[in-house]
């Protein structure tokens, strides 16, 4: 009888653990935030992709409005964080599974990958972005879960090559430039 109890008393105990956790893993999730109805791109901060592939280094946060310049390289048939993702997705299963991942190079050189560019489906026939068109991408950081931030993108401008534009990564002007050591 003394087994008993102290089983039962464990397994109760263990499962409010699992509860617990699972409660937690839960609302460790990406979040899908509406894409906001005025568009102000001095809103927006200019970021370099080097500092959306480490956006903690780079001390970049989830709601923080950024720009980012680089070339679209394609619509993924993959997810690019597979685990995080099956979480979010039981959470909001109609939102999350509206969204498009893309990806970009710094380079046309193909340097410098990211992959965690989110757009509505309707944002991807709107702008019809082709392979190493360059762009200038608006959006709001968000979570994705364990640590990971995607970004959701509000905007996107195509650059014209004729025009002279600097690389993407380089300051197109004193306000744009990265703080040192960054």
């Amino acid at each position: 009888m003394c087994i008993k109890g102290e089983f039962g008393r464990s397994s109760a105990i263990l499962g409010r653990l699992l509860a617990l956790l699972l409660a937690g893993a839960v609302l460790a999730c990406g979040h899908i935030r509406p894409v906001p109805e005025g568009f102000n791109p001095e809103d927006y901060q200019v970021v370099s992709l080097d500092q959306l592939r480490a956006p903690r280094r780079a001390g970049l946060e989830a709601g923080q409005k950024v720009r980012v310049e680089g070339f679209f390289w394609q619509y993924l048939d993959y997810d690019p964080r597979l685990a995080a993702n099956y979480l979010t997705l039981a959470r909001q299963p109609l939102a999350w599974s509206r969204l498009r991942w893309a990806s970009l190079y710094r380079t046309a050189s193909m340097r410098g990958y990211y992959d965690l560019l989110a757009l509505a489906r309707e944002q991807q026939h709107r702008w019809d972005l082709k392979r190493l068109d360059r762009v200038r991408v608006y959006g709001e950081l968000a979570p994705l879960g364990f640590g990971t931030l995607y970004l959701r993108v509000h905007h996107i401008d195509r650059l014209d090559e004729a025009a002279g534009l600097p690389e993407p990564g380089e300051p197109t002007s004193a306000a744009d430039r990265e703080p040192p050591g960054l």
